[in-house]
């Protein structure tokens, strides 16, 4: 007598039944999940601002040519940490952990409810952008090359690493805000909403909303997220801008 819940092969053969999925791929469909429930309408936003950063940085410095050597050396004093001279591989890895420091100050700065300073991250890149190609043009140079060449090739995983750290920092200062505010109301007595009772909390994907109503859930989900998402894209991106960038100059 075969047992129901093997599958069955096109012979009635009993097919293996299939395993349940590693615990990588399970961390990832989950992230999947938060992505679509959380974060994607905060990444919207981080992307606006990224654009608006680029067209205020590129037409201000456009007309105030005399502003782009202090801007530039402003960036340039940002930097001075970073070797470019060095290894391919220590300049890799310099630029892994500046970029990741910097990724998490952003997210850290949503820890403040109610400002979204997060946002600032990639209006500043985005400025950023908009002086590099300002230069560029004002020199003279091959704009177009410089995107395809200098930026583009590692900039799709950096900045999309940014916009994502944006969109966890700024996930997190809204719930934070919400946690200042469940608070505000609990002292002055009104009523609050009970949430249903926690499902089985092996089940990050279920456990997910509630998890995030209290302080220590909302960082613990943000850091779960940044490791998964940001920081590869950032190893990534670091790896491109090391060994491959300086050989399309």
């Amino acid at each position: 007598m075969s047992d129901p819940d093997l599958a069955q092969g096109p012979n009635g053969t009993p097919l293996a039944s299939e395993r349940p999925p590693g615990l990588l791929v399970r961390l990832y469909r989950e992230e999947g999940d938060a992505w679509r429930k959380h974060y994607r309408q905060y990444f919207r936003y981080a992307a606006r601002a990224l654009g608006a950063g680029f067209v205020v940085g590129f037409v201000y410095f456009m007309l105030r040519p005399d502003q782009e050597k202090k801007a530039l050396e402003f960036v340039v004093r940002a930097l001075k940490d970073i070797d470019l001279q060095g290894s391919p591989l220590v300049l890799a890895l310099t630029l892994f952990y500046h970029n990741a420091r910097a990724s998490v100050v952003a997210v850290a700065a949503g820890a403040v409810p109610f400002l979204f300073l997060p946002i600032l991250d990639p209006l500043l890149n985005g400025g950023v952008l908009g002086l590099l190609v300002s230069v560029t043009k004002h020199q003279g140079l091959d704009v177009p090359r410089l995107v395809l060449t200098q930026i583009l090739p590692h900039g799709v995983f950096e900045l999309t690493a940014v916009l994502y750290a944006t969109s966890l920092g700024l996930y997190l200062s809204a719930g934070m805000a919400k946690k200042a505010v469940a608070t505000w109301r609990k002292k002055r007595g009104q009523p609050q909403f009970q949430p249903p009772p926690a499902p089985d909390q092996t089940n990050f994907l279920e456990t997910y909303p509630e998890r995030a109503a209290e302080p220590e859930s909302l960082a613990r989900n943000v850091v779960r997220s940044f490791v998964l998402v940001v920081l590869p894209l950032l190893l990534i991106a670091a790896f491109i801008e090391g060994f491959i960038t300086p050989s399309l100059r």
